[in-house]
């Protein structure tokens, strides 16, 4: 058990090393490249989700988010006055609307991702490919693990994990 405690609180300390090291300012250039001056770390978060699980309502990103609509309804009005996202009715239920990327949000996912695994080849150009491969299994063991913890996302699950060469994220 004191094991356990000790290895929680060192990746809670590392957790929060990671989140200071990521709000930087070089940082969020290096990570979002291009699109850093006009997006936002949460518009970025939107694209992606938006692109990962759309169409998709807007009522189900404030589920997603645990806030209320009208927190997200600027937000989206955001990405969708940049062209990155659209709406579109739904089929549905004509009273709501479905959200989707756009080419051009697309393009400038890809253009994000590009430069966030350019700064993180940089930061593990040193690492032996067993470590950085390792790394990578449980970094992603433990994020998928977290979108459970609390609770479950209400947001269905991603079609698909496009290689970082695709353009939906």
């Amino acid at each position: 058990m004191e094991q356990d405690r000790t290895s929680a609180q060192q990746v809670q300390d590392a957790f929060t090393r990671l989140m200071r090291w990521a709000h930087r300012g070089d940082v969020r250039r290096s990570l979002l490249g291009a699109a850093a001056h006009a997006l936002s770390p949460n518009d970025v978060i939107l694209l992606r989700t938006i692109t990962a699980h759309g169409p998709v309502r807007v009522s189900d990103l404030a589920s997603w988010q645990r806030v209320d609509k009208s927190t997200v309804t600027p937000q989206v009005r955001r990405l969708e006055d940049r062209g990155l996202v659209a709406r579109q009715g739904d089929p549905g239920d004509k009273r709501a609307a479905l959200l989707t990327t756009t080419d051009h949000g697309h393009r400038t996912l890809r253009d994000i991702d590009q430069a966030g695994v350019h700064l993180f080849d940089n930061a593990l150009d040193s690492w032996p490919d067993p470590d950085r491969r390792a790394l990578a299994a449980l970094m992603q063991r433990f994020v998928d693990h977290l979108a459970d913890v609390p609770q479950p996302s209400p947001l269905p699950p991603t079609k698909h994990r496009p290689s970082s060469g695709e353009g939906a994220s």
